[in-house]
């Protein structure tokens, strides 16, 4: 199971579940999870361009994020793969993501990975971005709140989280809508 793109795979769902960029991802160390207090530190990006480690996007993406419990199994997991890529290499990294030489993920490999297995299982590419809309798309289907929603991405305010995902709550508002249709009430 040490095939090539298990680190990838393990990146994907990390990003779904947390909403994470993938720069901040990428820029995370291991002493930025703490699964004692069930909490991601997001203090620094990785800009893939420049190959950098840089200030999050804005003041308001410094944030801790919260690892709900299918997430903390997810890193769990993760933890063990990760070990053992570094038991079978005999180096070490502070690095939270690795790869199976104990670097870090290189942004475009992993955009490539993804935009290919995306096309051949959905039939259409996809972005790294994309995941991070996937993960505020399923907590709105799930009825969080927009404003917890906002805090968990790191944006400035509501406003900016209603703006980006108002497709998502107008279906929603259209489904709440056939709910209600037919009921007989009184």
């Amino acid at each position: 199971e040490q095939g090539r793109s298990w680190y990838y795979v393990y990146l994907t769902r990390f990003l779904i579940l947390s909403g994470l960029r993938v720069g901040e991802a990428l820029a995370l160390d291991l002493i930025d999870v703490n699964l004692t207090n069930r909490t991601i530190n997001v203090n620094k990006t990785y800009d893939a361009v420049n190959q950098i480690i840089t200030t999050t996007k804005t003041a308001c993406s410094t944030r801790e994020v919260y690892i709900q419990d299918e997430l903390y199994e997810l890193i769990k997991k993760y933890l063990l793969y990760r070990r053992e890529i570094e038991y079978n290499t005999n180096l070490k990294s502070n690095l939270f993501f690795i790869n199976t030489r104990c670097k870090r993920i290189e942004y475009y490999s992993f955009a490539k990975y993804l935009r290919e297995n995306a096309e051949s299982s959905i039939g259409r590419k996809i972005t790294c971005h994309a995941l991070r809309h996937t993960h505020a798309s399923l907590l709105l289907a799930e009825d969080v709140s927009i404003d917890t929603i906002s805090r968990r991405l790191g944006h400035e305010n509501s406003q900016i989280t209603k703006d980006i995902y108002l497709h998502v709550t107008e279906k929603l508002k259209k489904a709440d809508n056939a709910t209600i249709k037919n009921l007989k009430l009184i």
